[in-house]
């Protein structure tokens, strides 16, 4: 056997250290990893690699043996997980609300059957919780290696040797094909799921199934071309971290990435392995298992309680976190881990589906227990129950064509146009406004003509891209289009938070003729798509007025007044989730400026919550006992309802509306 297959081998242990090393400093923002995330495409080479030579050879060497095969790798992985996942359910009622307790049981039941990427792409949407406050966000990955490992064996087993190099070459095209054309249509679907993603494991399949081959000219061209390229991978991975991703994630990094761990592990080179950072990333790489595990919940754990100004969390806190991840994964290897690895089972069938069906229902079981025994918080959480206005079906995604569900009458009078500052809005105008009220909306989606905020590419999730800010530019003009036609709408009301269209993260999608084109954000471009709104509605003679955002300052009050009223964990906020007037006013600058601005520039009446809600220096968020927010800055339906009414909004809209 070529001593590249020999098993195990300290540089591939040290590549463990280094990618869970790259993931855990991204996370906890420690150092200045801006891509650390790459350390993920790092694991999913060494695994594929991995579990492909074993496989492989013991296939070749008629030794393998399907069950021995799941019950190894269930021995291996299992045991680690479950007391990670246990622990992590038992400490979620202390700092999830009830939202991310429901939320929380779904990822449970997801990562008992390695299909917890499936779950959190389908909890992945404008009106889901925010994804770094998910405790078991982090399995995704693992979810994909585990299907891996179901889907490979039985592969190499049905196919005939021969066919397994070039057979998997073929599907690593395949996969990287489909990934290409995913991140530019389906980003998120993309990201989570394995026929986008198994390009980069199946590199390190590859790679195993080469060395398997008998040694001839081929093999020499390889390893002087290994021999070239050493230097240059071990160079790539010690800095791509550190750059800024280019284009969609997976993409051009993770490509680069996946093609240097591979170059890596084929060099086996003996002076990597005898350096002292190799034998010091190697100790980190024997417990990365255990650290991937556990780092990722206490990060959510804290995120979840923190409640602080500043959205991020505190050096110091984020210390803390490195500290307890570490320690903590040591203390699981320690026990956990290392020891059940080395105990020498035998295979059993009862045995193992004893203990995986026992742990598997006292997990499954524990969210469940959590909800049921913390009734008392119900009504907290139903208070922070998203808020899409008529129906969530009334969040379009592209042309808006009128639906049923999204009015009150056959033919309203009033029609509420927007994003979901507008969809907020609509439990309060229902019971103002006597003669009808449609809903004309799409999530992120600012009521600009011709206009449309665009996330710029950074190697993270983002929903708003080229493709979606061409859908939100679609759409306000078919509702301009359906208004021309529709006599019984007199009036108009306008919405949004309008943060997007000055924020430097973003940038502007305009329609330029028959084309897009996109430019930097700025307030006059915002002032000239909003005008060009309220202008085409008064040709078509309709009333309109813009009701502007209510107050926020950046952490979430929704959650704040939950953790609060319940109980839970809080660090950071005690001032009884009060909004400072003077921070608001200060974060939401650019949009208080804007507002004054559209007044004059469209002759526009603008309706504000804020002589409503704030007094001198603070704005409240809890009125009655009602919880007005339901995050960090949409309306619940009771405190739309409660607004409405104190503000006799309808009446407001019928004196200014223009």
């Amino acid at each position: 056997m070529s001593d590249t297959l020999k098993l195990p081998r300290l540089d591939i242990q040290a590549l463990r250290g280094l990618a869970v090393l790259m993931v855990v400093l991204y996370h906890t923002k420690i150092g200045m990893l801006e891509s650390g995330y790459l350390g993920v495409d790092v694991f999913f080479v060494i695994s594929g690699f991995l579990i492909t030579t074993l496989v492989a050879n013991g296939i070749h060497r008629k030794t393998f043996r399907l069950s021995e095969f799941y019950f190894r790798r269930a021995k291996r992985l299992l045991p680690a997980a479950y007391v990670a996942f246990l622990v992590t359910a038992l400490c979620a009622p202390w700092f999830l609300n009830q939202q991310e307790l429901r939320d929380f049981a779904t990822q449970v039941a997801g990562a008992m059957t390695f299909t917890g990427n499936i779950v959190l792409w389908q909890q992945t949407g404008y009106f889901e919780g925010a994804g770094d406050l998910k405790p078991l966000l982090h399995v995704w990955s693992l979810s994909i290696e585990e299907q891996y490992y179901f889907l490979l064996p039985a592969t190499l087993l049905l196919t005939r040797p021969k066919r397994w190099l070039w057979g998997a070459i073929a599907i690593v095209l395949i996969s990287l094909g489909l990934c290409v054309v995913g991140g530019i249509f389906k980003p998120i679907a993309t990201f989570y799921l394995l026929p986008t993603r198994a390009w980069e494991l199946l590199i390190g399949s590859v790679g195993a199934l080469w060395l398997l081959r008998p040694q001839d000219d081929q093999h020499r061209i390889i390893n002087r071309l290994v021999r070239l390229l050493f230097v240059p991978s071990v160079l790539c991975l010690l800095v791509l971290p550190f750059l800024p991703s280019v284009g969609v994630h997976p993409g051009l990094n993770a490509l680069l990435v996946c093609v240097a761990t591979l170059v890596v592990i084929l060099r086996n080179s003996q002076e990597l392995n005898t350096a002292w950072p190799t034998r010091l990333m190697a100790r980190i790489g024997d417990f990365s298992y255990s650290l991937y595990l556990v780092h990722w919940p206490i990060i959510a754990f804290m995120k979840n309680a923190w409640l602080g100004n500043n959205p991020e969390l505190p050096l110091q806190l984020r210390l803390l976190t490195l500290v307890l991840s570490f320690g903590l994964a040591y203390t699981l290897y320690r026990l956990v881990e290392d020891p059940i690895r080395k105990q020498n089972f035998e295979f059993s069938a009862p045995l193992i589906a004893g203990v995986t069906l026992s742990s598997a229902l006292l997990i499954a079981m524990t969210p469940f227990y959590i909800l049921q025994t913390k009734s008392e918080q119900i009504t907290l959480g139903d208070a922070r129950a998203i808020n899409p206005g008529f129906s969530v079906s009334c969040d379009y995604e592209a042309t808006f064509t009128p639906k049923s569900e999204c009015k009150n009458k056959k033919n309203p009078g009033l029609l509420v146009w927007g994003d979901s500052y507008a969809m907020h809005l609509i439990p309060g105008l229902v019971q103002q406004w006597s003669n009808g009220v449609m809903q004309a909306t799409m999530s992120g989606c600012g009521p600009f003509l011709g206009l449309a905020p665009r996330r710029k590419i950074n190697g993270e999730l983002d929903s708003r891209d080229q493709a979606w800010a061409e859908r939100c530019i679609g759409f306000n003009q078919s509702v301009i289009d359906f208004l021309r036609t529709s006599p019984s709408i007199t009036t108009v009301v306008l919405s949004s938070p309008f943060a997007a269209y000055f924020d430097t993260a973003y940038e502007h999608v305009f329609l330029d003729g028959k084309s897009f084109v996109s430019r930097p954000v700025d307030t006059s471009s915002a002032i000239a798509g909003l005008r060009a709104t309220v202008e085409n509605l008064r040709v078509i003679g309709k009333k309109v007025v813009l009701i502007a955002p209510p107050p926020s300052s950046g952490f979430d009050i929704g959650a704040c007044l939950e953790r609060q009223l319940s109980g839970k964990v809080i660090l950071g906020r005690l001032n009884g989730c009060v909004i400072d007037k003077a921070e608001y006013q200060f974060k939401r600058a650019d949009v208080l400026i804007f507002l004054n601005a559209i007044t004059s520039a469209a002759d526009l009446s603008v309706i504000r919550f804020d002589p409503w809600l704030c007094k001198e220096r603070t704005c409240d968020t809890l009125l009655d006992g009602t919880m007005i927010y339901r995050d960090a800055g949409h309306l619940s339906v009771a405190g739309s309802k409660m607004l409405a009414d104190r503000m006799q909004l309808g009446k407001l809209i019928r004196e200014q509306a223009k």
